[in-house]
């Protein structure tokens, strides 16, 4: 009886652990999305292709911009995402050349 009873805590707990992964985990999406939309929607960034993946609650933004205005910019409206936990800036600036 008791190795019955042990094999269920078991199976309720990983189940328990598994609905609180995929909570995050659709979490983490909801944000990914807002602070995508939050970016496409802001004209002077909507041209530029930054990609935005969120884990843990964290953004990380890659790509590439045209000034430090366009990125302080990113990380702004990422940091204003409610969920955000921090912002990891991963945005390049173009090079300009002379010619």
């Amino acid at each position: 009886m008791s190795t019955s009873r042990n094999l269920t805590v078991l199976v309720l707990a990983a189940v328990m652990a598994g609905s609180a992964y995929a909570k995050a985990d659709g979490e983490d999406e909801r944000i990914r999305a807002e602070v995508q939309k939050q970016i496409d929607e802001q004209a002077s960034l909507r041209y530029y292709y930054i990609s935005v993946r969120t884990v843990d609650h964290v953004v990380y933004l890659k790509g590439l911009v045209d000034t430090n205005f366009d990125r302080r910019q990113a990380e702004a409206i990422a940091s204003a995402v409610p969920g955000v936990t921090k912002v990891n800036d991963q945005l390049a600036l173009k090079r300009s050349y002379p010619w």
